[in-house]
């Protein structure tokens, strides 16, 4: 039998990867018919070899091949070799591919027994995956917290995992809230989230098209982007409201509850935006949300199109 574990989302993917081994230790608990090859000891023979040997035990063979897609002269080696030998019929030789990327084509499908693809989550996925995750240890989260979360960190499961380990823990099972996320958590607000809004504002449309695909290219969903762009541009009103009340620079976090971080990067961009000119973005943003979410926009369009009309 012929498994493959795919995608970019190599968290997921490495956990399914968890789930088989541990079913199979289970059930074959001297472990001598384990074998896990990573990429750097691909070895054709070597691995042939193993599939071949002859059992001491009458139990299943488990071999794990990692990343095997990225060596053309073992890929195909080893997919020959597999269809010579009927391995896909095989009830005593499970084979399972763990690939941490996307596959382009769908030939490789008809080659294996059963395929997953792991894809980067996104929007509610992500949210439900990170009330799962707490679910787990038996805690629950503000949705205030949960949106905040995602801004701060993105859809870096590994990340995630360590933030929400980090928030278990001091919480003690009690719910989580905005409060929480603003004291344990550094926002991840990628350099280029504020570049972008900074040539909007300049009305270089040239870079902020081209900063903008960089993120699509890098494989981040237009849904968590467009939810940067709206959680900055709200941000953004709320420390101009606070300025424009007289609040010191230094109470600025505190008043509006928001990360430190986030506010100097702020208060730096505000020098490039009028109220009239953020109220207009805002109410942009939040159209083409909603067209997102109807189905009447798909998301790349979506993106060019605030860039054109602001």
């Amino acid at each position: 039998m012929i498994i493959l574990l795919y995608g970019e989302d190599t968290y997921r993917s490495q956990q399914k990867l968890k789930e088989i081994i541990n079913e199979y230790q289970a059930k074959h608990q001297n472990g001598l018919n384990l074998m896990h090859f990573k990429e750097e000891d691909l070895d054709f023979s070597q691995v042939r070899e193993e599939i071949e040997a002859v059992s001491m035990f009458n139990e299943k063979k488990l071999i794990i091949l990692e990343n095997i897609f990225k060596n053309k002269d073992f890929q195909e080696s080893f997919f020959d070799y597999i269809k010579k030998n009927k391995l896909k019929d095989s009830q005593d030789i499970i084979v399972v591919l763990h690939q941490a990327s996307k596959l382009a084509g769908a030939n490789f499908k008809r080659q294996v027994n059963m395929s997953e693809e792991f894809k980067l989550l996104g929007g509610a996925d992500l949210v439900n995956w990170i009330k799962k995750e707490l679910a787990k240890n038996k805690t629950t989260i503000s949705q205030e917290a949960i949106k905040k979360l995602v801004t701060y960190v993105g859809n870096d499961l590994w990340q995630l995992n360590n933030e929400i380990n980090k928030l278990v823990s001091y919480k003690a099972n009690r719910p989580i809230n905005e409060e929480d996320i603003n004291l344990l958590i550094k926002a991840k607000i990628d350099v280029n989230i504020f570049r972008t809004i900074d040539a909007l504002a300049q009305k270089d449309k040239k870079t902020a098209l081209k900063l903008l695909h960089e993120h699509l290219e890098q494989g981040e969903n237009e849904m968590y982007l467009l939810s940067m762009f709206v959680y900055q541009v709200r941000t953004l009103l709320k420390l101009k409201d606070l300025m424009d009340k007289g609040t010191p620079f230094y109470n600025l976090a505190k008043k509006a509850g928001l990360h430190p971080f986030v506010v100097k990067k702020s208060s730096e961009q505000l020098r490039n935006f009028g109220l009239d000119q953020l109220k207009k973005i805002y109410r942009r943003l939040l159209e083409i949300d909603l067209a997102l979410k109807t189905g009447r926009l798909d998301g790349p369009t979506a993106l060019d199109l605030f860039v054109a009309e602001i």
